[in-house]
């Protein structure tokens, strides 16, 4: 196999992915899921919170189902998304909570978020 056509691996390089400019950053983390960026992305640095935190239009569809054992999980897929919610900041369109949501967070979203 042959070297990256860059070389950057050859010579040691290494990329600061913190250093991204905001709006890449951001059409990045458009396209993980929302589990991945509130227990991920988020969590690298202040920087990349910032940007998850203040980019409404990452969070007008929230993308939460699991299809995985929901006991198996270190974290609580309710709060993680109420947390998710309250990001979108009333943007909310889509929203999937399949084989987890319940009639309390459905409530939730009804009444802290009436664009859905």
């Amino acid at each position: 196999m042959g070297e990256p056509s860059n070389g950057a691996a050859g010579r040691g390089l290494r990329r600061d992915w913190t250093e991204l400019p905001e709006n890449a950053a951001g059409e990045m983390f458009m396209r993980l899921g929302a589990i991945e960026v509130l227990e991920s992305a988020q969590k690298v640095c202040m920087k990349w919170r910032r940007i998850c935190k203040n980019n409404t239009r990452m969070w007008r569809t929230i993308d939460m189902r699991n299809d995985g054992d929901l006991k198996a999980l270190e974290y609580d897929l309710e709060i993680m998304c109420r947390h998710a919610v309250d990001l979108s900041r009333g943007e909310l369109v889509d929203v999937n909570i399949e084989h987890f949501g319940t009639d309390q967070l459905l409530q939730y979203m009804n009444t802290e978020h009436r664009t859905l």
